[in-house]
């Protein structure tokens, strides 16, 4: 059995980050472990907070599991400091072994909380050139390669290969719901060869964590073994199941299921 690591935010309603990677990991056959940076609350009155961990908190963690477990991926999700992301950034650059697969966290499906230019550029700078595999949304995919739309195929593959520049051979833009038509259209752009990857698109609340859910799923195919190709297709598989069977909650809210994988394949 391999071992992933997390990085990434705790999302409290356990929809998204670590909840969702860590509930992925083992639907997939493979055990997780986390470093969690931050705690994303959704209050009551509909704003999103975030409690930043101190870093010598977080480094911590990362120390001892680097130190205690055998791993060949780490997943990276939510950070939201630059400086705790400078520092992650520092410890992973001590590891050259490890495969990185980052989720570049700058849009919230519950609510505004823009990325810092700061945040932005170390993200393009430090984390991206040690990263093999990047899952950007639509949005994320704008802000990384500075393209004021993308609302189509060609847009995503130029917003795919600007993003390429700074480090990633593979880069995967999720279209989701932003992206227009019928279709749930999902580019996988892999050194010069492009992939799209489509599935109808589901009218559904349940929609919390899929983008967490899907880079997750493709670390895990991933250190099973798969091939990129093979590792998205299944996890698109997967976050389509999850979303067929998610858990709806109050206030028109809804996660995404992981463990419909059983379901998925």
């Amino acid at each position: 059995m391999q071992n992933i690591l997390t990085i990434a935010g705790s999302d409290t309603l356990g929809g998204g980050g670590i909840q969702a990677d860590l509930k992925t990991f083992e639907a997939l056959g493979t055990f997780g472990v986390s470093a969690i940076t931050c705690i994303a609350t959704l209050l009551p009155d509909g704003q999103l907070k975030i409690h930043d961990l101190p870093e010598d908190t977080i480094l911590d963690q990362l120390d001892a599991i680097l130190n205690y477990v055998p791993l060949t991926h780490v997943k990276i999700g939510l950070v939201h400091q630059t400086k705790t992301l400078k520092a992650i950034c520092g410890r992973l650059r001590q590891h050259p072994e490890l495969n990185i697969i980052t989720d570049p966290v700058l849009i919230f499906k519950e609510g505004a909380v823009p990325a810092q230019q700061a945040y932005l550029e170390t993200l393009k700078k430090e984390l991206l050139p040690l990263t093999s595999v990047t899952t950007p949304n639509l949005l994320e995919a704008q802000q990384l390669s500075g393209l004021s739309t993308i609302t189509t195929r060609a847009e995503m593959v130029e917003a795919a290969t600007i993003i390429q520049s700074f480090g990633p051979k593979h880069v995967i833009i999720k279209g989701g719901q932003r992206f227009p038509g019928k279709q749930a259209v999902d580019l996988l752009k892999s050194g010069p060869t492009t992939h799209y990857l489509e599935a109808p698109r589901l009218e559904t609340t349940t929609i919390d964590g899929a983008g967490c859910t899907l880079s997750a799923a493709i670390t895990a195919e991933l250190a099973n073994g798969k091939s990129l190709e093979s590792a998205v297709a299944r996890a698109k598989k997967l976050v389509y199941a999850g979303l067929k069977a998610g858990v709806h909650l109050r206030h028109g809210l809804g996660n995404v299921w992981q463990g419909a994988a059983q379901h998925a394949f």
